[in-house]
């Protein structure tokens, strides 16, 4: 018996030792592997297919060896081996997921690429080809779903297993991770891009163009409004006017709930006024609110909002040479912005004129954006979206079936507070001033872990910190219309701050220069709302600390969005306790 376990034991030694020499080879094999498909992917979102289909071969040559290296009964026997099993597990199961992705998903997602590239979509007589996008949609789809289905597998090794292989399983988790984020977007662009462009018939869109130098919560006042046309890939402009003759209304023009009209406006500035649509952070809201004020004003129905803002129109006519703003007047794309945030309230008082500025600019807009433009097309979409990172680009359809396929995304702007098991921490402003001197503001917003409690929520400290860098020696030649209508202190911004805690926590106090302060606690809807009014003098800045608890079992990484202003926000966050910014 002792003889036939030492022999038992014997063979079991010698299978581990086989199937660790195959794990070798297979772990050296997985190396080359990963190099690839992150080559694979970078090449992808560049736009660069010139060696796609060797790149892929290679990658199928490197997984077939991990595979084939991970297979036999040998491995068999190794993965049920109590304290070895886990280890030999992951690796089999690594090698079969990345072959299998290598077969399938990465070859239909490089066609994918091949066939839309950025070229491809470049306008052709002002139109927008879309049979391409349409081809490589089934691809796509299931490109996706094959990463999803590997996340998946991937996820579920667990156990005591090698430090080193331990690290490679969180490495492709990392790595399917994000080839999920490039997958997940792509088939959402191919489900949603044909539609909202009228392959299925003509789509109408009001646009809302933004002026963040008299801050909204979405960004701005609506200055103008816009009409786009979309059929069968072509967009034109057939309609624009200043937000200012829609309207006023009476009354909303839909119901609002208590709490809108405690947090955004008792009067219901919100549902009355176009330029205030953009009071709420919630931009499915500020969608229906337009839209109805449309109809109501034109008798026309839309299929959709969108909003915009001038540094989203920099961003689109980046490239394409000066811009007339006016008569004999050019300016450089880069100077775009700030001329239409700023020098145009210098060089004309009447709001009449610049009016005519702002339509001039729009129409120049898209009549470029119908130009083909070679190698500045793949800069522009790469601006643009930034510019749509940052909130400044928003998307909204009546058809619900592609707003599911738009949450979560940055062209949502759906005001929520946890995504997956990620808390969602909102910073706005709203502004009080009559006036553009919110051009001179600086936003910088810190969030910091101060505690995990026991029920799964975290203690958030989030700092907000508002600086006004309005040249006081040029107050006084300021015109009215930019500094304030009637202000009793030329040159001050006039603020008020909503800072909204993620869902199923709250605002638990706050303080500034480390004395605690008072708040005015708010609801709106599920949401915990901090109020505060703020008045900055020229150069000065004002500090505010919230102490916030997020809901239970939200570990994800912190989300924060923010009000877009003039200049992008200055955004810290520290998700460990360790203290390390991301």
């Amino acid at each position: 018996m002792l003889w036939a376990v030492a022999v038992v034991l014997l063979l079991l030694v010698l299978v581990l030792a086989w199937a660790a020499t195959d794990a070798l080879r297979a772990r050296a094999a997985l190396t080359d592997a990963a190099a690839g498909v992150a080559t694979l992917r970078a090449d992808a979102l560049s736009g660069w297919t010139d060696g796609f289909t060797q790149q892929v071969a290679d990658l199928q040559d490197d997984t077939s060896r991990a595979y084939e290296a991970t297979r036999g009964p040998h491995w068999s026997v190794a993965r049920e081996v109590p304290g070895a099993g886990p280890t030999f597990e992951a690796i089999a199961t690594m090698s079969e997921v990345v072959d299998e992705l290598a077969r399938g998903a990465l070859p239909d997602l490089a066609r994918s690429v091949e066939l839309a590239d950025p070229a491809t979509f470049a306008p052709r007589e002002g139109r927008i080809d879309l049979e391409p996008l349409r081809r490589v949609a089934p691809d796509v789809v299931r490109a996706d779903r094959s990463v999803g289905f590997a996340a998946e597998r991937v996820e579920t090794l667990d156990g005591t297993m090698l430090p080193v292989v331990g690290a490679a399983v969180d490495l492709l988790r990392e790595e399917l991770d994000g080839l999920r984020s490039t997958t997940a977007t792509a088939a959402r662009a191919a489900d949603v891009i044909p539609p909202l462009l009228g392959a299925e018939g003509p789509r109408d869109y009001l646009v809302l163009v933004q002026n963040p130098a008299e801050p909204r919560a979405l960004g701005g006042i609506t200055g103008t409004v816009l009409v786009l046309r979309a059929e069968n890939g072509e967009v034109t402009l057939v309609d624009q006017t200043p937000a200012g003759l829609v309207g006023p209304f009476e009354k909303p023009v839909l119901p609002l709930t208590p709490d809108e009209r405690s947090v955004l406006g008792e009067h219901g500035e919100v549902g009355r006024w176009m330029q205030n649509v953009t009071m709420t952070p919630d931009f499915p809201r500020t969608a229906e609110l337009a839209r109805e004020m449309w109809l109501r004003e034109t008798g026309e129905e839309v299929d959709g909002v969108l909003t915009a803002d001038p540094l989203a129109l920099e961003a689109l006519l980046r490239g394409t040479g000066p811009v007339d703003v006016a008569e004999g007047v050019r300016v450089a794309p880069a100077d775009l912005a700030e001329y239409l945030l700023h020098d145009v309230y210098f060089e004309y008082e009447s709001p009449q004129e610049q009016d005519k500025v702002f339509a001039r600019v729009a129409r120049q807009a898209f009549d470029r954006l119908a130009a083909p433009r070679g190698e500045t097309d793949v800069d522009v979409v790469a601006a643009l979206a930034d510019a749509a990172r940052q909130g400044r680009l928003l998307v909204w359809s009546s058809d619900d079936a592609v707003n599911r396929r738009l949450a979560g995304t940055v062209l949502d702007g759906s005001l929520t507070g946890v995504r997956d098991d990620s808390p969602v921490v909102g910073v706005f402003v709203q502004g009080i001033n009559m006036a553009k001197i919110a051009y001179y503001l600086d936003t910088k917003v810190q969030v910091a872990v101060v505690d995990e409690r026991e029920d799964g929520s975290r203690e958030l400290d989030v700092t907000v910190t508002y600086t006004s860098t309005v040249p006081e020696d040029r107050v006084v030649s300021m015109p009215e219309h930019f500094a304030g209508y009637g202000e009793e202190e030329p040159g001050e911004i006039r603020l008020r701050s909503l800072v909204y805690a993620p869902a199923g926590g709250w605002v638990a106090g706050a303080s500034s220069n480390g004395t605690e302060i008072g708040l005015t606690p708010k609801k709106q809807g599920e949401f915990s709302v901090a109020s505060r009014h703020i008045e900055l003098s020229p150069d000065a800045t004002v500090s505010v600390t919230y102490a916030m608890i997020t809901g239970k079992r939200q570990s994800g990484d912190i989300i924060l969005r923010v009000t877009p202003g003039p200049r992008a926000t200055d955004i810290t966050i520290s998700d460990d306790l360790s203290g390390t910014a991301e």
